[in-house]
Order: C-alpha cells, then structure tokens, then sequence
C-alpha cells in the first residue's frame, strides 16, 4: 500500500506494533526469586502453621517483657506459614532467616515507634545473620527491615521483599507517610 510501509517486510527497520518485546520476560524465563526461594526449601503451597504458635508466643512474650504489646497481623501470619523456617542466603556470610523469634531482641521500643510513625501494627517475620537485622512486616503486607544502619522499607508483598533486599534496594522507612 503506498505511504505504508510494512513492518515485517525484509530489512524494514519499523518496530512491529504486535510482536512481543524480546527483553520482556515470558512465561518460560523463571523469576529469579521463586527459584532462590525453592532452590533453598520453599515450593507453592507449603505450610508450616503446625509449627509456627511456639514461635510467634515467644516473640510476643519477648515484647511483654520489654513493655510493648505485640500481635501478629494476618499477612505475618501468612508469610510465616508459607516461608517460616527458611534459611536464605543473601550473601556467603548473610543469611536472611525466617523466623519470627530471631535477631536482636531488645527492639521493642523501636518497632513501637516505627509502627506509630505508619499507622500500622508490625510484626517480626524474620532476621539476618551477621548483624542480627530484623524484618517486619505490617497489616498491609508491606515489609521492613531494622538495620544497624537505619530502618529501610523493602516493598509490598513477600516477592518484592525478597527481590528488594537481594537487590540492596532500601527506601527510608521514615520518609513513608502513614
């Protein structure tokens, strides 16, 4: 057709409208955190509610003791019960453990503020090795980690958490609004 060139013609340098984006992920590329995360025990479906009351009793003991009141939210819950128990590397000598009744334990009084500063309640889901980090996660299923070095958000749902934080991709928790 004149005026028209035809983007599938040999050597035509039109981008065809149709054709799927070659850098796009399809469904045969494996998301690179579900394999990190079977590659080290989780699989679709796994469940370890059976052996999760202990656990989250001795954190929210553990906080009684320290002055605050601590309740496990619905998406902690969650989380814990499809990844609890896990052992994820994040380094040769980091590893990202997810349990709720690790790390250090005199924070409290930080998660208090933090959960005041966001509206929201939070919950310990997990913690680091090497430094003793602690991951919480809050009634909206957004995920945060108190560092040494600061407290950072790292994202909405477990996957962007997981991605986020083996990516080193940390927003100052302080800079959210509630």
């Amino acid at each position: 057709m004149p005026g028209r060139e035809d983007p599938t013609a040999p050597g035509s340098n039109i981008p065809d409208p149709v054709a799927p984006d070659p850098t796009a992920p399809g469904p045969t590329t494996p998301d690179p955190t579900a394999a990190w995360l079977t590659a080290h025990g989780w699989y679709p479906g796994r469940d370890i509610g059976d052996v999760l009351a202990p656990r989250v009793a001795r954190r929210v003991r553990d906080f009684h003791d320290q002055g605050e009141e601590l309740t496990p939210s619905r998406p902690a819950l969650s989380f814990l019960r499809a990844y609890g128990g896990l052992r994820l590397p994040l380094s040769d000598r980091v590893h990202l453990v997810t349990e709720p009744d690790g790390g250090h334990v005199e924070i409290a009084a930080d998660v208090a503020e933090l959960a005041a500063h966001l509206g929201q309640r939070l919950f310990p889901v997990a913690y680091e090795t090497y430094e003793g980090s602690v991951h919480l996660v809050d009634e909206t299923d957004r995920f945060f980690l108190l560092h040494p070095s600061g407290t950072y958000y790292l994202g909405t749902g477990a996957l962007e958490a997981f991605t986020n934080r083996r990516r080193h991709t940390l927003v100052d928790a302080w800079s959210l609004k509630a």
